[in-house]
């Protein structure tokens, strides 16, 4: 079992038996010692391991992925050493090597437009001037002679290399012909750029260039200064105007315009009831601080860009993005830490006999004078009829209670208050619970409840709730006034009627539900 090396030829990955690698290194560091000193010997190496690794290619199949030491020699032969061809020897031909046969390519040498004709007549070992010639009649008198020429362009791939230049040619591929072609190509390149250069054409044009892409730098110069501060004005005054923009919506849209809408609830409001007046500064502070750092930035880069000012400026940017980070990580940290007071829920429970006058018909309504003075419009509260209604001028904020008619246990009347609140613990939920304001007022055999429920402004917002329970005693009756329908909870009844329809109509308390008497 032989080792195999992998090496890579002209950019193309081949696997080779360890003496077959030894031979052929040893042949390339021939070929680069011979010709690592003169001037194009970069190309005619580059063309010589290119033609190599095109003959290696043509020895590898399916069945066949390793170049042997017979494949090295057959290609060595093929193109030759370097110490065998001098002059002499490629006078007499006795130059190593083969011919490949002519094939066709597109020569770029000898092009007008993609080098077909030159081509062709390096093919045909004829004057591309005639091929040119013959196109040009077959054109004119055939118009579907020009979609050949394209398909022949685009098909016909060109002679890049100095290899596909000699099979163009029909010359042998030998490191000789390769090395003669380089400096062949290369003495013409050089005497055409050495007589330019001597000529006045070549001075003139040379002194007007210079000329031109003088005064053009200087143009660029101006016109990149100019640029670069109208750039700098722009970020000023956007700058300046969204600075205006927060002062505007900070100092007048929510003190100003909303406090005097009396048909909406100032959102600044409800959120110094939810949060503490620490927590709210601190987050009105890291809001502040979110928004105007990076307006900030903007203005001192443009500052910096109108006026060249000179400062540490990887200490302020850092500075300002250490500051910017913490406002981001404390504000939603800050959030997170306040919903713990409403970790624990809480209520705190009231029971009061009312005296019914005669047989006993309670009358329940709804008393709307203590009412808020802004409504909730367009807040996602406005749809949660346990939620914030409204407020009023000192700040207070108001609820709806919920209604609900049971059976008494006894033969009395009662109504029972029951205040619930959330808070960071028990203890603190049943404090919150206990300071919620609620009032109802009985005359004779008529009970006037309150449309809602206040929350002072020295407390929070803790998600309170007043359920309130109307015990009737079996047999008696209630009646339900039509303002008061919109506060029932679902309430058991013969008629299977919603809450919403059991308004204006008179009920029977029964064992287990209310009984329809009177509509």
């Amino acid at each position: 079992m032989k080792k195999t090396i992998k090496i890579n030829l002209s950019g193309i990955i081949f696997h080779v038996d360890d003496d077959a690698y030894e031979k052929l290194n040893a042949y390339l560091d021939k070929i680069h010692r011979h010709f690592r000193d003169t001037e194009e010997g970069s190309e005619i190496i580059s063309d010589i391991e290119l033609r190599m690794a095109e003959l290696f290619q043509s020895k590898l199949s399916d069945y066949k992925q390793v170049i042997t030491l017979e494949d090295v020699n057959e290609v060595i032969e093929s193109m030759g050493e370097p110490e065998d061809f001098t002059d002499e020897e490629e006078k007499s031909g006795s130059s190593a090597g083969k011919t490949t046969g002519k094939k066709l390519y597109r020569d770029p040498d000898n092009s007008i437009l993609g080098g077909v004709a030159g081509g062709i007549g390096a093919y045909l070992n004829i004057d591309p001037v005639w091929i040119r010639l013959i196109f040009v009649l077959l054109i004119l008198a055939y118009g579907f002679t020009a979609v050949v020429y394209i398909l022949l362009w685009i098909f016909v791939p060109r002679a890049w290399t100095y290899s596909q230049k000699l099979e163009m040619k029909g010359e042998k591929i030998t490191i000789s012909n390769i090395e003669k072609n380089v400096r062949k190509e290369y003495d013409e390149v050089k005497g055409n750029f050495r007589r330019f250069q001597r000529s006045d054409q070549y001075r003139n044009m040379t002194g007007a260039l210079n000329e031109m892409f003088h005064v053009l730098g200087r143009i660029l110069k101006i016109a990149f200064k100019v640029l670069v501060i109208l750039i700098g004005v722009g970020l000023i005054l956007a700058g300046i105007a969204a600075i205006f923009s927060m002062l505007g919506v900070t100092f007048f849209e929510f003190p100003f315009n909303e406090v005097f809408d009396m048909d909406e609830v100032p959102f600044y409001l409800l959120l110094k009831s939810i949060f503490s007046q620490t927590a709210l500064t601190l987050m009105a502070i890291s809001l502040i601080l979110l928004i105007s750092i990076p307006i900030l930035l903007i203005i001192y880069a443009g500052v910096k860009l109108v006026t060249n000012f000179r400062a540490n400026d990887k200490a302020i940017v850092l500075t300002a993005i250490v500051i910017w980070i913490a406002a981001l990580l404390y504000l939603p940290g800050n959030i997170m830490w306040q919903f713990r007071n409403l970790g624990a829920r809480s209520y705190h429970l009231e029971e009061q006999v009312l005296e019914v006058p005669g047989r006993g018909n309670l009358m329940v309504d709804i008393n709307k004078s203590d009412a808020p003075e802004y409504y909730i419009n367009n807040f996602p509260f406005e749809r949660d009829e346990r939620s914030i209604q409204g407020a009023d001028r000192e700040g207070n904020l108001y609820l709806l209670p919920s209604v609900d008619i049971q059976k008494s246990d006894d033969q009395h009347y009662r109504i029972s208050i029951k205040k619930i609140s959330r808070g960071q613990t028990f203890e603190n939920a049943a404090q919150h619970a206990e300071k919620i304001n609620y009032s109802w007022e009985m005359k004779d055999s008529a009970i006037a409840l309150a449309s809602h429920f206040r929350i002072p402004e020295d407390d929070q917002y803790r998600l309170q709730q007043i359920e309130l329970l109307i015990k009737v005693p079996e047999g008696k009756k209630i009646t339900i006034s039509e303002e008061a329908e919109d506060y029932l909870d679902y309430i058991r009844n013969d008629q299977h009627m919603s809450s919403s329809r059991m308004g204006g109509k008179t009920w029977r308390m029964n064992e287990d539900e209310l009984f329809l008497i009177e509509n």
